[in-house]
């Protein structure tokens, strides 16, 4: 029977390795050799509020993914707060979980489960749902870059938007900060952004979110990804980051990476998919 206060690698296999020895070798690969990686080294040497990160799969955004990791491992983080998208919509409008540990083929990542009851407490609509986080990918597949980058010493907090509006972002992200504002935690948004389109016209629309995401501007975010009519699939993440990354003090993100699925795979067909790794500073 399968231990309830576990979280199983359900992507293991999928997004990204099962076995141990396979994934470790793709991480190092994107960190050390691939064109998109971060190849030298870290770039920043201040503090770093926050960082946005895709959510495809190894092999199409983890090189990118790598350019921002590989600036937490000097970070001495030791909670992580996870927002992504609720893809499948099935899940509460934010839903968290206090399972005991998240397993990934790397090892095993305890909750910090003493953030999470003050999440729940503070709000009505930051609710438990186990099995809307056991079927979403945008937040295991984090896991592994972080014990890669930084070892296995540390908690997450993993939350799920399926309400992306503004009013909604907003409030979760007054809410990290609150409890997270004495703590050395950090908080990662996973997002791709513009969806199935020419990698011109992903490119053309993605610089226009980014400035704006740069900017820490968030009402203009929202203006972009709808007027823009992007698809970006976790923008109420991103939007809970940047609110909650102001208050603790980032002036600016800076981006990291960019590429397009296009880009990696050489196919500029309609199907291309956008990804930055961005670090708020």
């Amino acid at each position: 029977m399968r231990d309830l206060s576990c979280r199983s690698p359900y992507y293991a296999g999928s997004y990204y390795p099962k076995d141990k020895h396979e994934l470790i070798k793709l991480l190092h690969f994107c960190f050390n050799e691939s064109t998109f990686g971060p190849k030298k080294g870290p770039k920043i040497n201040t503090k770093i509020f926050g960082i946005i990160v895709p959510h495809g799969a190894y092999i199409f955004s983890g090189a990118i993914s790598a350019n921002a990791f590989i600036e937490l491992a000097s970070q001495n983080i030791d909670t992580f707060i996870l927002i992504g998208p609720d893809h499948k919509g099935i899940g509460k409008r934010i839903s968290l979980t206090s399972e005991g540990y998240w397993q990934t083929p790397l090892g095993d990542v305890l909750l910090d489960n003493t953030l999470i009851n003050n999440l729940k407490k503070s709000c009505n609509f930051i609710e438990e749902d186990k099995i809307a986080h056991q079927i979403e990918h945008s937040l295991e597949i984090q896991v592994p870059f972080i014990q890669y980058s930084c070892g296995n010493s540390f908690t997450i907090v993993p939350l799920l938007l399926r309400d992306q509006d503004i009013e909604t972002s907003i409030l979760l992200g007054n809410l990290i900060a609150k409890y997270i504002a004495r703590k050395n935690a950090i908080v990662i948004a996973s997002s791709c952004l513009t969806h199935y389109e020419s990698n011109s016209n992903v490119q053309k629309k993605d610089f226009q979110l980014i400035k704006s995401i740069e900017n820490l501007d968030i009402g203009l975010f929202y203006h972009s990804v709808m007027n823009l009519n992007t698809a970006v699939c976790g923008y109420g993440a991103i939007a809970s980051l940047m609110r909650a990354v102001q208050i603790l003090g980032s002036k600016k993100g800076v981006l990291l990476r960019y590429a397009t699925s296009g880009d990696v795979t050489s196919d500029n067909n309609n199907t291309v998919v956008g990804y930055a790794s961005i670090a708020f500073i």
